[in-house]
């Protein structure tokens, strides 16, 4: 069923007017399958039960499938669709002025700082990547205490003898309902942390060199994006390729906006490598015997890799961490 709604959703795309996709539906799918095989013990087991670890594999790549409506959707398009990429400099700087190891807490205060430069920076065509993964994650641990708190009232009516059938009923309804919500959530924050190991997504070499000096002679070519992440992946990444280089998940911080910069930041330095691996033809789509392909693929495993490592990550640091969330009391 899953191969059959990923196989219809990419037949609609292909027919739609819409802009490149980060990895492609395959790339994303392949980041959660990774993710979702290296999920630790330490995790409940409804969260790595096959039909959330499905549903999660699917969701990664709902947020691209939601741009199909784009010409007819200019206010969901207009604020939505910028949470895929940040455009970097070569200086790590931001529009010249924010530094990604040094971003704003908030995407509030990401946006003044942008606004605030002379001339003024029109954050919406740079992009608001590291927020999306941050306040993904912050909604997937909330969802995490949230589901805690569901199974402890549970608890608490399964064992009062004068609870009815119906509060039981509901009380149990209520857990399922707030595992589905956290299984949702890390589908779909899931995507943007997909997005961050994606060397064009944080780089304002996001489709080819572009408009900048270019000693080195690394390609202008405007489909550079969509070839690579679409055409490419599909036809050589597979799940085997990138599994064995997953690495085990870290704890981050409660508030991880450190490790998701240090990510992104990584992503950013991959950006010079991808277009000598590119100069040198590795992402030629008739080639497969090369060195050069070899290499192509190999670098983009390990892309895909960092990804579902930082996934798990992210979704453990949410589950340890929402045991500190105490119940809403309205005060």
């Amino acid at each position: 069923m899953i191969v059959l709604r990923c196989a219809l959703f990419a037949l609609v795309l292909s027919l739609a007017s819409s802009p490149a996709l980060a990895w492609g539906l395959r790339g994303h799918e392949i980041i959660g399958e990774a993710a979702v095989a290296h999920l630790p013990q330490t995790l409940p087991d409804w969260l790595r039960a096959q039909g959330a670890r499905d549903e999660i594999v699917y969701l990664q790549s709902e947020e691209d499938r939601l741009k199909v409506g784009r010409p007819d959707e200019a206010a969901w398009y207009r604020e939505w669709s910028t949470d895929h990429y940040i455009d970097i400099g070569d200086d790590g700087k931001i529009a010249g002025a924010v530094a990604i190891d040094a971003m704003p807490p908030t995407r509030d205060e990401y946006i003044a700082a942008l606004y605030g430069t002379k001339p003024a920076t029109d954050p919406y065509a740079i992009g608001f990547l590291p927020y999306a993964i941050l306040e993904g994650y912050e909604q997937v641990r909330s969802g995490f205490a949230l589901e805690r708190f569901a199974e402890d009232a549970l608890a608490a009516t399964s064992a009062d003898t004068k609870a009815t059938a119906d509060a039981k009923a509901a009380a149990q309804l209520e857990v399922e309902r707030r595992r589905a919500l956290v299984i949702h959530d890390i589908g779909v924050f899931g995507h943007f942390v997909g997005d961050g190991s994606q060397p064009l997504h944080v780089s304002v070499h996001y489709n080819g060199w572009g408009n900048y000096p270019n000693p080195n002679g690394y390609t202008t070519a405007s489909n550079t994006h969509a070839s690579y992440e679409d055409d490419f992946v599909v036809k050589y990444l597979t799940l085997p390729l990138v599994l064995p280089l997953v690495g085990p998940a870290q704890q981050f911080q409660t508030v991880p906006q450190v490790s998701i910069d240090a990510y992104l930041a990584t992503t950013l330095h991959e950006v010079i490598p991808f277009y000598e691996l590119q100069k040198r033809g590795a992402f030629d789509l008739a080639d497969s015997t090369s060195a050069a392909h070899a290499d192509g693929v190999k670098f983009t495993a390990a892309r895909l890799a960092a990804a579902a490592q930082m996934l798990d990550s992210l979704i453990v640091t949410a589950y340890q961490t929402s045991t500190a969330i105490k119940p809403y009391t309205g005060q």
